[in-house]
């Protein structure tokens, strides 16, 4: 006799809950001075669905007086054994980290194949570790969802989410509050100076967290442009209050950060160094060049064939470079070549310039990017270092660049 199997309905609305149990709790204990309460985040996690699985990962032999609250609520803790350096010796020194997070993500994986009907992942915790987990949630279909303490999650692991949400929340909504109306753009001003004084850096993603922290929710949707549009992005909205004065966005060629009106972005900066802001005589050279009718197109995409990747590999020692550049273009160039903190291809070092170039923070054509990377290489700014078939450049930081005028 066979027994019948009755099929299982994916994409439904059940949910899965698991905890990092020492994360949270340090940092509840830490920011509020109290323990976490796990009925508020059961009834948090039942908005999702149908709760089908809650499990708390800790050495409970460190915590025995939280388990029954954990039973209570439907949590099952999980036990995850903490190890001691000296115990060898008859001593329980300090402890080494636990094994919590490669539990839990085993525990999770393992939930993600035998359980389609899981549809929502909610993961309590901070910890950055995770970020690798929540995107793998995502790329099977499934929702991600954090629920962490502001201040002490990451930014990047709330930015890999489908959905984060801050522990204050979850108090906030047992004791409903009158809501004080905020300009929305002092707000993101507020937001910078929370930033600064967590020691944070002031990007897109961190102050998109900060301002959700500060307002309790944020949507940048739910706010229109000076022609009564939605802002999709959350950058579109930071656009928007540039032009209103309340920011200035800054590109250091890799990511944009936020500042105040009239600060100089170069010397706060936590993505730039030894760089130097463009020169009247820069602003001379790039009107010199648009008047030879020298061609710049700022945000064209260049798609590079196996060919032209190779060419660039061996830059062709007998081109000439026609270009003379400017002190401040070396500058630019050396903050572009210093991000990388490994040697890499020449064709990367290309990209950042024209990262550079899309932020007008360079007027050179594609060719003259080239250039500058041969004259680079032949001047001993670069170093090349041969690694199989490819070459391999970095910076030559004992080398002297032409100083700014």
């Amino acid at each position: 006799m066979t027994m019948q199997r009755f099929p299982v309905q994916e994409n439904s609305n059940d949910v899965a809950v698991f905890v990092d149990f020492e994360n949270i709790y340090i940092s509840v204990r830490n920011r509020y001075d109290v323990d976490p309460n796990f009925e508020h985040v059961i009834d948090k996690c039942a908005e999702f669905g149908r709760v089908t699985i809650s499990r708390a990962y800790a050495d409970w032999y460190r915590y025995p007086r939280v388990t029954n609250a954990l039973y209570a609520n439907g949590i099952e803790p999980m036990y995850v054994p903490t190890y001691y350096y000296d115990r060898d010796e008859g001593r329980t020194g300090r402890a080494i980290k636990n094994s919590v997070d490669i539990h839990l993500t085993i525990d999770l994986m393992k939930t993600l194949f035998s359980f389609p009907n899981i549809g929502t992942y909610i993961v309590v915790t901070g910890d950055r570790d995770f970020i690798p987990l929540i995107n793998t949630i995502r790329q099977y279909g499934k929702k991600a969802v954090v629920i962490g303490v502001g201040g002490a999650a990451s930014n990047h692991l709330a930015q890999s989410a489908d959905e984060f949400i801050f522990y204050r929340q979850l108090m906030e909504d047992r004791v409903p509050q009158q809501k004080e109306v905020k300009d929305i753009y002092k707000t993101l001003v507020e937001a910078i100076h929370l930033a600064r004084r967590r020691k944070i850096s002031s990007t897109l993603a961190s102050l998109k967290l900060l301002m959700i922290e500060v307002l309790g929710e944020f949507d940048q949707s739910k706010y229109k442009d000076n022609q009564g549009k939605p802002f999709t992005k959350f950058k579109d909205f930071v656009r928007e209050a540039q032009r209103r004065n309340f920011v200035q966005i800054f590109s250091s060629g890799t990511v944009n950060e936020i500042f105040l009106p009239g600060e100089d972005p170069y010397k706060l900066s936590s993505f730039v160094s030894n760089a130097a802001p463009a020169q009247p005589a820069l602003a001379e050279e790039r009107q010199e060049r648009q008047e030879r009718h020298v061609p710049v197109v700022v945000d064209e995409e260049v798609s590079l064939s196996t060919d032209e990747v190779e060419e660039l590999e061996e830059f062709e020692d007998n081109s000439s470079v026609t270009t003379d550049f400017t002190s401040e273009e070396w500058q630019v160039f050396r903050s572009c070549v210093g991000q990388f903190a490994q040697p890499t291809l020449f064709i990367n070092i290309f990209d950042s310039l024209r990262s550079a170039r899309n932020a007008e923070r360079l007027n050179l054509t594609n060719k003259e990017l080239k250039d500058i990377i041969k004259q680079a290489i032949r001047e001993g700014y670069l170093m090349r270092i041969s690694r199989g078939s490819h070459g391999y450049y970095q910076l030559n930081h004992q080398a002297k660049f032409p100083e700014p005028s």
